[in-house]
């Protein structure tokens, strides 16, 4: 098992008493420890009052503890830096590199070295790059972006029971979709907007979109239709419009969150079974291909978009108008208060435990356009 970096010192140091004393223990009176030749009979002689009492002025009691000797850690010791495996769903997703760029700058501040594995989406190779991260033997701690949900729960205790800390950053590992709380006992943080709360907060821009449209037909594009993640979005979400009986989901589509192209290519399926529907929910990339394809239908004016993820785009449609709302994203900050947890940690300070970063922001992360001016954008969409 892997030792932190506190249990390589304390061994050090108790190495280090364990030699110190020995080498009292060796040191000892020259004249006293000479032997006699071998064969040699020592004829033995009572001491003479004058030599008792030198013995008895010069002689320690045999209680007496080895003297205790203060060092202090060498130089070198004290700047050796932290090792942080960070486990990332892929390297060139441009959510995960704004959380890399706050990750690098704060380890670069705590003096923690970070090495990436790119899993690039591929759940069998995130979970061969976790177990050789638990293998080598040389992190202290492990940031995760997890692939596999809660089937990395395994390797997650892997890691703990090798000594290292453990922090999730922005996705489930569990079965509730509904907290940000750790879900794997031992766990130091978990910092991510829970998906059901983020559905909530879309159907909270929904109804405001709505108004007192009755009926007010709504059209929403998962980003990938049965995975957990949208299947939670889309429970928070029918939870808060359920309460409104005019407003109904009258179309579905999907977009795989891979840029414009899917939001556009789900519009145009949807425009031929639904074409005058009121309001399009979906994440920012999803949107933005839905914009492109209503203006061209000269439908714009008649649809309120609601994105999900506060993308540059997302923010610059809603300043203009082209957008109705959305619900912001910090990948940014999910990055910068990770890596605070994990040096934590590896410092043994307190654990952060579950952090949503949008309960924080304006309007708990709904954008409109009368508040957008407060947010920036921590990634470009």
């Amino acid at each position: 098992m892997a030792a932190t970096k506190r249990t390589r010192r304390l061994l050090m140091w108790l190495a280090l008493v364990v030699v110190v004393a020995m080498g009292v223990a060796a040191c000892g009176n020259d004249d006293d420890d000479t032997a006699a030749p071998a064969g040699t009979a020592v004829q033995e002689t009572a001491p003479t009052p004058e030599a008792t009492a030198v013995q008895e002025a010069t002689s320690a009691p045999e209680s007496t503890a080895a003297p205790e000797v203060t060092m202090a850690p060498t130089e070198e010791a004290d700047d050796e830096p932290f090792r942080v495996a960070y486990l990332s769903a892929s390297s060139a997703n441009t959510w995960l590199l704004a959380s890399r760029q706050e990750i690098e700058t704060v380890a670069a501040a705590e003096n923690v070295e970070i090495t990436e594995f790119d899993a690039q989406f591929n759940p069998s190779l995130q979970t061969t790059q976790f177990q050789d991260a638990i293998a080598a033997g040389i992190y202290d701690g492990v940031i995760l972006v997890s692939i596999n949900g809660i089937a990395s729960a395994p390797d997650i205790e892997a890691a703990l029971a090798a000594g290292m800390e453990v922090v999730i950053l922005n996705q489930v590992v569990g079965e509730d979709f509904t907290t940000s709380e750790p879900q794997v006992e031992g766990v130091s943080a978990s910092v991510m907007a829970a998906p059901f709360q983020n559905g909530k907060r879309l159907g909270d821009l929904a109804v405001r979109a709505c108004g007192d449209l009755d009926p007010c037909e709504v059209v929403w594009i998962y980003g990938i239709k049965g995975v957990p993640l949208d299947d939670a979005l889309r429970a928070g979400f029918d939870e808060v419009i359920a309460a409104y009986p005019a407003i109904s989901i009258v179309a579905e589509g999907e977009g795989q969150y891979l840029g414009p192209e899917g939001g556009i290519n789900a519009t145009q399926d949807i425009l031929q079974v639904a074409p005058n529907f009121n309001v399009l929910v979906g994440a920012d990339q999803s949107v933005q291909g839905a914009e492109i394809v209503l203006s061209d239908e000269g439908k714009l004016d008649q649809v309120k978009l609601i994105g999900l993820g506060g993308s540059v785009p997302a923010i610059e449609g809603i300043a203009s108008g082209r957008w109705y709302a959305g619900v912001f994203g910090a990948p940014g900050d999910e990055g910068r208060i990770a890596m605070q947890a994990m040096v934590s940690a590896l410092q043994g300070g307190p654990d952060f435990g579950g952090v949503d970063p949008l309960v924080d922001l304006p309007d708990d992360g709904l954008m409109t356009i009368d508040n957008v001016s407060l947010f920036s954008p921590q990634w470009a969409g």
